[in-house]
């Protein structure tokens, strides 16, 4: 959901009455939970039909498998009926002659046999007999005959007895004129008084006798049923223009060829069912498929109904949840107008509310706090005051007595001395500097003034060290006009000489620089004294706040920086203060930021 857009709903949603809050929770919880519980439902309901379709549809495929076994089974045992059938082995077994007449009445006695072992089996279309001098005997009514016995003639050679089963195909007869579909059995067979090779039976099945088989079997409106062989060909379906059709592509092929049982596959933007069941003595298999919506298709009008039920419930729920709603939000608005005249600044004004639920709680817990109004408002103008005393207090800790002490031991040094010009000119920095430390009482300051004097203090603390200590000072020209806090930078000079220079060997050096940034006051302090810790400088602005710290010298140095930090935070915001980046050994940067606040206008 884009930001916008879910800001702009939740922004609607706070605006609502409760009265329409607890309206529209209502609906959407009880929705949602009919909405889950009916998907749910449909699920496993559906779950339960899917099983319940692949149980039976497996059942309907074990019958059609049973009934093809009942047939090959016949088709078998009525071919070693007639192989070894008297008439059809004489026949046979006779010596080839040339008798018109002779031959005539061979064939015709022949045929009589073969007719009468199919003629009471509806389910041979075909008879036929190879003998090995090429001549071919058949049951009748057939044309066309195409004498085939080469092929398994070599097929079975070497073998005393030979059976197989041809898959289906085009029949090699015409039967009334017309080319048929049908599976063979070949079948070998030899003299039962000598046992040499006699010749060759052929008995074919009209694939459509096999498609009757499961044709009538009912697995759903638009369901199907089919045979295929290893290869994927379609060996029999009841519909004809997909025999000898392959499905070697199809999705659910592979898992049919190595599986027995359903599975749901997706095939034409729809989920189907499919079925499988092996058949071994073809090495077919048995498949049935269906699409799912068939088989789920009363359960969706179950749920359309659950629906119609659900959105009667939800409405029933509407009814009564603004009953309930009225009887909260009444109290409620009556606290509402109460508070509005506390806001107004009555404070006598009471809640008189009967109920002891949350609400009355309530009531009762806003009358004390009006009661208490007063009290608090009186503690907060002492928080204040112990605010401005505690300013107070910090800036004074950072007049360093010490420095007032020293100075003056430096003045004494200096009349010993006689360097009346150096007395003279100390005494008016010092003057200079608590006459700016002053500033007629004003915490206030301009960056300039506050300029002035952390330059005198670096001018005393130069006459002091001589040539220990060097100062620059790289101000924009702009950051004059701005205010800030006074005694800002002092402390932090101070801790730059004392605990960064003072400890170095050599001449040191103070970097101080101010620029304007956006909308944003930068003042940078810069050292090349010995630098802090990295330890001790993860402590520093935690120092007051634990007794862990024993070094007096670092939390001299820490409270000054601290203190300095809490004093922006206090008078412009917390997202002012200080930055220290230091490295030990090298020095140490203070970054103040300040906000750009202008002088003019100030008293």
């Amino acid at each position: 959901m884009p930001a916008k857009l879910r800001k702009k709903l939740l922004d609607y949603y706070y605006s609502l009455s409760i009265k329409k809050k607890m309206t529209l929770a209502f609906m959407f919880t009880l929705s949602l939970l009919i909405i889950l519980l009916a998907i749910f439902t449909f699920r496993i309901s559906s779950g339960i039909l899917i099983d319940k379709a692949i149980e039976n549809t497996a059942q309907n495929l074990k019958l059609v498998s049973e009934k093809l076994e009942i047939i090959f089974e016949n088709a078998e045992n009525y071919s070693n009926i007639a192989i070894t059938n008297n008439t059809i082995q004489q026949i046979v077994s006779e010596p080839p002659t040339d008798i018109p007449l002779e031959n005539y009445n061979k064939y015709f006695a022949m045929q009589e046999s073969l007719r009468n072992i199919v003629d009471s089996k509806t389910f041979v279309d075909a008879l036929i007999v190879y003998d090995l001098n090429r001549k071919i005997y058949d049951s009748g009514n057939l044309g066309n005959i195409s004498n085939i016995s080469v092929t398994y003639f070599s097929k079975f050679a070497g073998s005393f007895y030979g059976l197989t089963w041809e898959d289906t195909h085009a029949s090699n007869y015409l039967k009334g004129n017309d080319s048929r579909n049908v599976i063979s059995l070949f079948q070998k067979f030899n003299s039962a008084r000598t046992g040499s090779p006699l010749g060759l039976l052929q008995l074919s099945i009209d694939e459509r006798y096999v498609a009757n088989q499961y044709a009538n079997i009912d697995i759903g409106e638009s369901g199907n049923i089919f045979i295929v062989n290893k290869e994927g060909m379609v060996a029999s379906d009841t519909r004809k223009d997909r025999l000898y059709s392959s499905i070697s592509k199809d999705v659910y092929f592979p898992w049919a060829l190595s599986h027995e049982g359903g599975k749901i596959f997706h095939m034409d933007g729809q989920d189907v069912l499919v079925v499988s069941r092996g058949y071994a003595r073809l090495n077919w298999v048995i498949i049935g498929i269906v699409p799912i919506y068939e088989i789920t298709k009363d359960n969706q009008i179950l749920t359309e109904k659950f629906f119609g039920i659900g959105a009667l419930f939800v409405i029933a729920a509407v009814i009564l949840t603004l009953l309930i709603a009225k009887s909260i939000t009444q109290p409620l608005n009556k606290i509402k107008k109460t508070v509005q005249s506390v806001q107004d600044g009555n404070l006598d004004v009471r809640l008189d509310i009967k109920s002891r639920d949350e609400i009355g709680a309530l009531a009762k817990e806003f009358n004390k706090m009006v009661g208490n109004t007063k009290v608090l408002m009186e503690n907060i103008i002492d928080e204040q005051k112990k605010k401005k005393e505690y300013e107070l207090a910090v800036m004074q800790s950072q007049i360093n007595p010490h420095f007032l002490y020293n100075t003056l031991e430096s003045i004494c040094g200096l009349a010993d001395l006689k360097r009346n010009a150096d007395i003279v000119k100390i005494v008016n920095q010092l003057a200079l500097f608590y006459r700016g430390v002053l500033s007629k009482g004003s915490p206030i300051i301009s960056v300039e003034d506050e300029i002035v004097i952390t330059q005198t203090y670096l001018e005393i603390l130069k006459i002091r060290y001589g040539d220990q200590i060097d100062y620059t000072l790289d101000f924009d020209p702009q950051v004059y006009k701005y205010k800030t806090i006074k005694l800002l930078l002092q402390p932090i000079v101070e801790n730059s000489i004392y605990h960064g220079l003072k400890n170095k060997r050599g001449k040191g050096h103070i970097h101080i620089q101010g620029s304007v940034k956006g909308e944003q006051l930068v003042i940078s302090v810069e050292d090349d004294g010995i630098g802090i810790k990295k330890e001790q400088l993860d402590k520093i602005f935690s120092i007051g706040d634990t007794d862990s710290d024993t070094d007096s010298d670092y939390k001299n140095r820490g409270f000054g920086l601290k203190s300095t930090d809490e004093r922006i935070k206090l008078y412009f915001g917390p997202e002012y203060g200080l930055v220290i980046h230091s490295e030990y050994g090298k020095g140490t940067r203070v970054t103040l930021t300040l906000p750009t606040l202008e002088t003019r206008g100030e008293a």
